[in-house]
């Protein structure tokens, strides 16, 4: 791989130097993104395509800049796996060029990418064909691509899939780049997204995935009682109340009776949302609670399913602004013995049962203090997002 004229080297585990079905390695896309938009090339060339470079092409073609693949053996490209051969289609048809290293490369590919031969050289040409004309301004990819773990939020998001279980037309509103339309992709779930940031759009659109760019307010609009399923995840939290309100007015419109609506956004009563999560997004304009996107939901037709605040294992604990005392916290045996009697029980050896009646309420009373202590501690693992399920009455 040769970013403009500086050649930078990775050496893949042996894991990756095969062609898969998931994201490449986090820190590899990361630095890769991170020099991309430093550098500013104006072709990227990949010259060893495998599992992991893959995402590289996928990235590069997104940001707009010329990309080729060198390919070894075309055969490698063809694969019995669905979600595989998808994969290969969407990557083939975002690059621009490919160049061949196998004699048999272009009939290969003739066969079972057709809608790629025309791209098939034999050499490259001296200059790139266009320029990455992307103004020297932060674009919303240096963090979707260089900041967000596709592997890490597919894992996250998969379990969602559930919700959806037999429709037919879902829509994912906000898909970004694609990570769960990929989800329901693989469980055989029709589904299509809506994105208005062109590079998130096509790096989806580079995995073989149905993403229509066009703001998702507009194209809301214009649909009617038209999806058995809408998925809206961290979309909410981009926009100030009245566009929060019209999304919600319109993906009801836009949901037939019966179907399946889930709004997926960070929840304000996560500690690690609040602290170290949020405020990563550029565009984030503020947390709503799950309350306020409920009420929103039954003035517009759509009733509540379910609530991931609702979670039995989440309560809030009254706990003391005072710590405490010493002598709360002090163990019975420590403390001092009055009397001569008491004194040599003591030397001795032998507790009273005044004593041990102490030391059992002592350790009952520590035990709470532990409990207490413990559960506001688990206010530390409530989950960073809220769900809501909602179907459309």
């Amino acid at each position: 791989m040769v970013l403009k004229g500086e050649a930078e080297v990775f050496v893949l585990p042996e894991e990756w130097r095969g062609l898969g079905v998931r994201f490449g390695p986090f820190l590899l896309i990361q630095y890769f993104s991170k020099r991309v938009l430093e550098l500013k090339p104006s072709r990227i060339i990949i010259e060893a395509l495998s599992g992991a470079t893959a995402d590289l092409a996928r990235i590069s073609c997104a940001l707009g800049i010329e990309t080729v693949l060198c390919v070894d053996d075309a055969h490698a490209l063809q694969s019995a796996n669905p979600i595989q051969q998808r994969w290969n289609t969407g990557l083939l048809a975002c690059v621009d060029y490919l160049i061949a290293k196998d004699p048999h490369t272009s009939s290969t590919i003739a066969h079972n990418f057709p809608q790629s031969v025309h791209k098939v050289l034999n050499s490259l040409p001296i200059e790139p064909q266009h320029k990455n004309a992307r103004p020297d301004i932060f674009g919303y990819e240096a963090y979707a691509f260089g900041m967000r773990d596709h592997a890490l939020l597919t894992a996250m998001q998969s379990s969602h899939t559930r919700y959806f279980e037999g429709c037919k037309n879902v829509l994912d509103v906000g898909s970004g780049t694609g990570v769960f339309l990929e989800c329901l992709c693989r469980q055989q779930i029709a589904a299509k997204g809506v994105e208005r940031n062109q590079q998130s759009a096509q790096f989806a659109k580079s995995l073989g995935l149905d993403v229509e760019v066009q703001d998702a307010l507009t194209f809301l609009e214009q649909q009617h009682s038209c999806y058995d399923g809408i998925y809206c995840s961290h979309f909410v939290e981009h926009l100030p109340f009245d566009a929060v309100e019209r999304l919600v007015k319109l993906i009801a419109q836009a949901l037939k009776r019966g179907g399946s609506a889930v709004f997926v956004f960070p929840d304000p009563e996560s500690i690690r949302s609040q602290l170290l999560g949020f405020w990563r997004d550029p565009e984030h304009v503020r947390f709503y609670h799950p309350e306020i996107i409920e009420v929103l939901g039954n003035i517009y037709g759509l009733s509540l399913v379910g609530n991931s605040q609702n979670s039995p294992a989440r309560s809030v604990v009254p706990f003391g602004f005072q710590p405490p005392s010493n002598t709360d916290l002090l163990p019975p045996g420590d403390r001092k013995h009055s009397g001569l009697w008491s004194r040599f029980l003591a030397a001795v050896g032998i507790a009273q049962a005044s004593e041990i009646e102490r030391e059992r309420a002592h350790r009952t009373h520590l035990e709470g203090v532990v409990q207490t202590l413990w559960k506001v501690n688990q206010t530390w693992a409530w989950d960073d997002n809220a769900v809501l399920h909602f179907t459309r009455r």
